[in-house]
């Protein structure tokens, strides 16, 4: 702790520390929801407002959160769904700083001590993201994400491709102040969204730390449900370019952002085993810019939509990556 004091000033006080709130949204997942908990009662850092909100589960959920009755701000409400959740938490917690962790996630040992320190010394910035560990659904690593550069908003709209890892983010109070609450129209990408209307006016920035783990299971969302996240995508990239304020250096590059989220799209109907899905927004996307057929980058989203995990597609990327 005195480590973090100093890196922020040499006279804070634990008092002026800033206060972190975590929100945990949480419904049916009791046999993951005691390791959740546990990282953020374990984090070694002095001012942390935890809220656990049960949304309506069936299982032993609300029997677990009496466990820490006293350690943490809980109760278990109607089903509501996860983003009304998340935002009545936000909507509650007094944080300087604010996010949420789902519960089937976990913060690493320090992870609050070094978002903090990093806000501290980066007062321009206003969300900030780390690396993440994806895990077995036992808890056994698999890998970290991919490691960023310096964060481009602009690249990350005109791309479609989402490179912040949730449970590793961090949000200044203020943005959400401007901003707005998640959306509750979202189910799949209401961090997404959050990220496209906040990184107009605030900043966001990567740094190099792995900061969370993110169980990947039968139940989670990337999983199990990938084809039908494609229609909230696409809904998503044409209510942003509905936006009055979209900057202009955004706006004239909408065209390119469009086909890139076809693209997108036909990567989540593939992931999803829909693979009309996946051609039908390959063909979109030619539509809308046929230059894509001479493109590199786009010709590889092309040919991944249309035959991406076949035989074919795998004899074409060995003999293209040896080339």
């Amino acid at each position: 702790m005195q480590k973090l004091m100093s890196s922020l000033d040499h006279t804070v006080t634990r008092a002026e520390l800033p206060l972190v709130s975590i929100v945990t949204p949480t419904f049916n997942q009791c046999h993951f929801l005691r390791d959740t908990i546990d990282s953020v009662l374990g984090q070694n850092y002095a001012r942390v407002e935890y809220l656990v909100l049960d949304d309506g589960s069936t299982d032993a959920t609300p029997q677990i959160l009496a466990e820490y009755a006293g350690r943490i701000e809980w109760e278990s409400q109607p089903n509501m769904g996860q983003t009304p959740t998340i935002n009545k938490g936000w909507q509650r917690c007094r944080g300087e700083i604010v996010t949420w962790l789902n519960s089937d996630d976990t913060l690493l040992p320090g992870a609050l001590e070094k978002v903090v320190a990093y806000f501290g010394q980066h007062p321009e910035v206003d969300i900030v993201f780390g690396d993440t560990l994806f895990t077995e659904e036992n808890g056994t690593p698999i890998e970290k994400s991919k490691s960023r550069g310096i964060f481009d908003y602009e690249k990350f709209v005109v791309e479609c491709e989402n490179p912040i890892a949730q449970p590793s983010a961090f949000i200044r109070r203020r943005v959400v102040d401007e901003v707005g609450l998640l959306d509750p129209h979202y189910y799949y990408f209401m961090d997404w969204d959050f990220w496209l209307r906040a990184g107009m006016k605030h900043t966001i920035a990567y740094f190099r730390e792995t900061l969370s783990t993110y169980r990947l299971h039968s139940e989670s969302k990337t999983i199990a449900q990938a084809a039908k996240a494609a229609p909230e995508l696409e809904y998503m990239y044409r209510k942003f370019f509905q936006r009055d304020d979209v900057p202009a250096e955004i706006r004239r590059l909408e065209r390119r952002a469009m086909v890139n989220m076809f693209f997108t799209s036909g990567g989540y109907y593939l992931s999803g085993n829909d693979r009309k899905g996946a051609a039908r927004m390959a063909f979109r996307a030619l539509r809308l810019y046929p230059r894509a057929i001479v493109e590199r980058t786009m010709v590889h989203k092309l040919a991944y939509c249309l035959v991406g995990g076949s035989p074919l597609y795998e004899r074409g990327r060995k003999i293209y990556q040896k080339a």
